[in-house]
C-alpha cells in the first residue's frame, strides 16, 4: 500500500477542490434556475451544465474574445439560482445533498490528494484543459500550440474544469477527477431517489442514499475505479446518459397518461446538450437515445402523435451545439481530431476479427454484458406483452442505447480507427461501461415492483450494512483507487518536479530513455506542463542515450531517468559537455509490490 502521507492534499489540491465546489455550486444554482426552480439538486447539477456549455461553446466559436466573460456572467447567474426565492434549494433538498456527501466522506478523503494519470490524459484531455485556461479561447491551427494529440477534441468536461479554475490560484490539473467524483455522487443520489421513490423536493433516506452510492460506484455492473474515479470521461458520458435515459423514459410515461412532460423533456435536452460534446463518440449515445426513445412512443400508437414532435424539440440544444462545434474544426483545423479513415482502408475484410476481439472483450468483463442481456431480455419480455410502464420504457430506453451504440461501435472500429487499433475493438470494454448507470436505473426500477418483505431484524440489519459498507469500502481497495500512485507513476512524477525546480519556463529538455513503451514522454510532458510548478513552454526531446556535444546542440538540460546507481539525473549542457546539476534517489520498491504496466517500468528504473 501507498505511504499514508501521499493521500495528504497540498494547500493546491485544497485550492482545487475549492475551484470545483464553486463551479457545482453555480451549475447546480443555473439549473434551478432554467427549470424554473423544479429540478433536483442532482438533475439542475447535470441540466446547469448543459446550459453552461451551450452558452461557452456557441461564445468561443463565435468570437476568440476571452471565455471567462460568460463564463463569470454563468457563475452570477447561477449563485443567483442558489439564493432566490424562487429557486433556491429547499431545506430537504439540501439534506439530500447533505446525507450523499457524508456517506461519500471517506471516499472524499481518499481521492482528496488524487493526480492525474493514464495516457489520455496527458495527451488530451489535460492539454485541453489547460489551453482554455492559460488562453480563453479554444485552440485551432492558427493560434498558439496546444500540445495536444487531438486539440479539435469535444470541450465539455474541460468546460466545466475552466470554471473551477475561475477561483483557483493556478491551473488545477485533477478538476476533472474532482468533477466526475461528484458527477458520481450525483448519479448515487438519483438512484437513491429511484430506489426509495420519493419526489424531488424530499430527501431519501440514509439507507437509501447509501444503496444509490453503492448502485453508482461498488454495484454498478460498469464502475471500473481507473476509468472512473480518474480524469478521463467515462464517468461524465456514464452519469449524463443514465439521466437523460431517465428523463426521456419519465417524459414519454407522463405523456400517455396526459399529464404534462414539459420539465422532464426540458432536463432531458439540457443533458443530451452536456453529452454531445463530452467525447467524439457520445454523439452516437445522443443518437441512441433518441432512437431508443422514439422506438418507445412508437409502441404506444396513440401517444406517438404528441411524443414524436416533443423529441424532435428536446433534440435540438444538442443538434446546435453539435454542428457549431463540427463547423469550427472543419473551419479551423486541417487534423485536431481523429478523422474517418479513406473508404479503401476500412477494415472490411478483418470484419470477422473485429467481431471475435469484441466478443472476447464481452468474455473477458462477463458480468457487466451478461447483466445487460438479462435485463435487455426483460426488456423485449415486457414489450411483447405490452406492459408499457416507467420501468419499461427505461429498459427499453437501455435496450434501444446498447443496440445503436454498438453498432456504431462496430463501425468505427471498421471505418474510424486505424490499424490495429481497429482490429482489435480498442477499449469495447470501456466504451460499454458508458451504459452502466442507466443499467443500475433500469434495475432499480424493477426491483422496485418486487413486494420485498423483511422481518424487523432485517428491516435494522440491512441499512447498518449498507450504510457501514459505503464508508468502509474505499480503504480495502486503497491500492486500486488510487491507482496514481503506482511506483512507475511515482518515479515519474518525482524527476519531473526535481528537474522543474531547476528549469526555466521555456528550457530545452532531452528525456533520457533507452527503453520505452511509447506511454512515459507523454507522462513527463504532462507532468511538467501542467502541474505546479508548470513549466508550459518547455520543448522536448527524447533519446535513447545522452546525446554528443553535436546532437540536439540546442538543448541545454537532460534528464535520465535510471543511472548507473538506479536513481535519476538533471544534467546541464556547458562548454565542455554534460555536466551533472543534480540527481535523485528512488524510494525502494516494497516486497511484493504491484502496480499496472501503464508506464514502462523499466524505462523508470523498475524491475531493471
Amino acid at each position: 500500500m501507498p505511504s499514508l502521507a501521499l493521500f495528504v492534499p497540498s494547500w493546491f489540491d485544497l485550492a482545487g477542490w475549492v475551484g470545483v465546489i464553486f463551479a457545482v455550486f453555480a451549475l447546480m444554482g443555473l439549473g434551478r434556475l432554467l427549470s424554473l426552480g423544479r429540478a433536483s439538486p442532482e438533475s439542475a447539477l447535470v441540466a446547469g451544465w448543459g446550459g453552461a456549455v451551450l452558452v461557452l461553446t456557441l461564445w468561443g466559436v463565435a468570437t476568440p474574445m476571452t471565455l471567462r466573460i460568460p463564463a463569470v456572467a454563468l457563475a452570477i447567474a447561477g449563485f443567483t439560482g442558489q439564493l432566490a426565492p424562487g429557486s433556491r434549494l429547499s431545506a430537504s433538498q439540501w439534506r439530500a445533498v447533505g446525507r450523499i456527501v457524508a456517506l461519500a466522506l471517506p471516499l472524499l478523503v481518499v481521492m482528496v490528494s488524487a493526480r492525474p494519470s493514464l495516457p489520455d490524459t496527458w495527451l488530451n484531455l489535460l492539454p485541453n484543459a489547460a489551453y482554455i485556461y492559460d488562453h480563453g479561447f479554444f485552440p485551432a491551427d492558427a493560434r498558439p500550440d496546444a500540445h495536444s494529440f487531438i486539440a479539435a477534441a469535444p470541450y465539455n468536461m474541460q468546460l466545466a474544469a475552466f470554471m473551477a479554475g475561475l477561483v483557483t490560484p493556478g491551473f488545477p490539473p485533477a478538476a476533472m477527477i474532482d468533477l466526475n467524483l461528484v458527477f458520481l455522487l450525483a448519479a448515487g443520489l438519483l438512484l437513491a431517489r429511484l430506489a426509495s421513490g420519493c419526489d424531488e423536493n424530499r430527501a431519501p433516506s440514509w439507507r437509501f442514499t447509501a444503496l444509490g452510492l453503492l448502485l453508482a460506484t461498488l454495484l454498478n455492473p460498469g464502475f471500473d475505479v481507473r476509468y472512473h474515479l480518474s480524469g478521463y470521461s467515462e464517468t461524465s458520458v456514464m452519469v449524463t446518459v443514465a439521466f437523460a435515459g431517465l428523463f426521456a423514459a419519465r417524459a414519454l410515461d407522463r405523456i400517455v397518461v396526459r399529464r404534462s412532460a414539459a420539465l422532464d423533456l426540458w432536463l432531458m435536452a439540457l443533458t443530451l446538450a452536456a453529452l454531445v460534446n463530452i467525447k467524439q463518440e457520445s454523439i452516437s449515445l445522443v443518437v441512441g437515445i433518441l432512437v431508443a426513445a422514439a422506438a418507445v412512443a412508437l409502441a404506444s400508437r396513440e401517444t406517438a402523435r404528441r411524443s414524436l414532435p416533443s423529441l424532435v424539440l428536446a433534440a435540438i440544444p444538442a443538434l446546435l451545439l453539435y454542428l457549431v462545434w463540427r463547423w469550427y474544426v472543419l473551419s479551423h483545423f486541417a487534423l485536431g481530431e481523429l478523422k474517418p479513415l479513406p473508404v479503401e482502408q476500412w477494415h472490411v475484410l478483418e470484419l470477422p476479427l473485429i467481431v471475435w476481439n469484441m466478443l472476447r472483450a464481452v468474455f473477458q468483463h462477463v458480468l457487466l454484458f451478461t447483466v445487460l442481456a438479462v435485463v435487455v431480455g426483460v426488456a423485449l419480455t415486457r414489450l411483447c406483452r405490452h406492459e408499457l410502464d416507467l420501468s419499461t420504457r427505461l429498459v427499453a430506453m437501455l435496450a434501444g442505447v446498447a443496440l445503436v451504440y454498438n453498432t456504431a461501435l462496430l463501425f468505427a472500429y471498421v471505418a474510424h480507427f486505424e490499424g490495429e487499433m481497429g482490429i482489435s475493438a480498442h477499449s469495447y470494454y470501456r466504451y460499454n461501461t458508458h451504459l452502466g448507470l442507466l443499467l443500475a436505473a433500469s434495475i432499480v426500477l424493477l426491483a422496485r415492483e418486487r413486494d420485498w418483505r423483511f422481518g424487523t431484524m432485517w428491516r435494522r440489519v440491512i441499512p447498518a450494512i449498507l450504510i457501514l459498507t459505503v464508508l468502509l469500502d474505499p480503504f480495502p481497495f486503497l491500492r486500486q483507487v488510487r491507482f496514481d500512485l503506482e511506483i512507475p507513476n511515482l518515479r515519474a512524477w518525482q524527476s519531473v518536479h526535481e528537474a522543474a525546480a531547476r528549469i526555466a519556463d521555456d528550457a530545452h529538455l532531452v528525456l533520457i530513455l533507452p527503453v520505452d513503451n511509447g506511454t512515459v514522454p507523454p507522462t513527463i510532458e504532462g507532468v511538467l506542463r501542467y502541474t505546479p510548478p508548470r513549466r508550459p513552454n518547455v520543448a522536448l526531446a527524447i533519446e535513447g542515450a545522452l546525446p554528443a556535444d553535436s546532437v540536439r546542440a540546442d538543448f541545454t538540460h537532460a534528464l535520465a531517468f535510471c543511472t548507473a546507481d538506479g536513481g535519476g539525473a538533471l544534467l546541464r549542457r556547458s562548454p565542455s559537455g554534460w555536466d551533472i546539476e543534480t540527481t535523485w534517489s528512488y524510494a525502494p520498491v516494497p516486497r511484493g509490490a504491484r502496480w499496472s504496466q501503464v508506464l514502462s517500468p523499466r524505462a523508470l528504473c523498475v524491475g531493471r
